[in-house]
């Protein structure tokens, strides 16, 4: 369990720190006169901002319960788990919406190029992930149907 958390600590501060630097490093860039973002009115770049920020609340709260749970030691094991699902489950959203806002980033600077494009191959990525997590079910999928 222990191994399980130190690699889970480390992919949870990875996402917090891409998503830290993502939402100083906007696509599109800056306006020079002002400072604020370019592409600040269109609707893309508000979602890339939207999912950044999720990512973001989620990961550093996943890794909040990592620190809570090398900070006690002595919980019940009980409860030790409910927080490492807790915190599981938080990684796993914060990637999710870590995709999304690469998506939308990249949708944001690109629609009148390749907006299609883009559009595919991030609903493609969504895809193959829904088709990892399917295999380890398909047998509970058979005895269903």
């Amino acid at each position: 369990m222990n191994k399980a958390r130190e690699f889970h600590l480390v992919i949870t501060a990875l996402i917090a720190t891409v998503t830290f630097a993502a939402a100083f490093t906007l696509p599109g860039g800056y306006k020079s006169d002002k400072g604020t973002a370019i592409l600040a009115k269109k609707a893309a770049f508000i979602v890339f901002l939207i999912s950044d920020a999720i990512s973001m609340v989620l990961s550093i709260s996943a890794v909040f319960i990592h620190f809570l749970l090398a900070l006690l030691p002595s919980l019940p094991s009980q409860i030790t788990v409910i927080l490492f699902q807790f915190a599981i489950s938080f990684t796993m959203k914060a990637m999710g919406t870590m995709i999304i806002a690469f998506i939308t980033g990249i949708y944001a600077i690109l629609q009148p190029v390749l907006g299609l494009g883009i559009c595919l191959i991030g609903l493609s990525f969504i895809f193959l992930v829904c088709l990892v997590f399917m295999f380890p079910y398909k047998d509970v999928l058979q005895h269903i149907s």
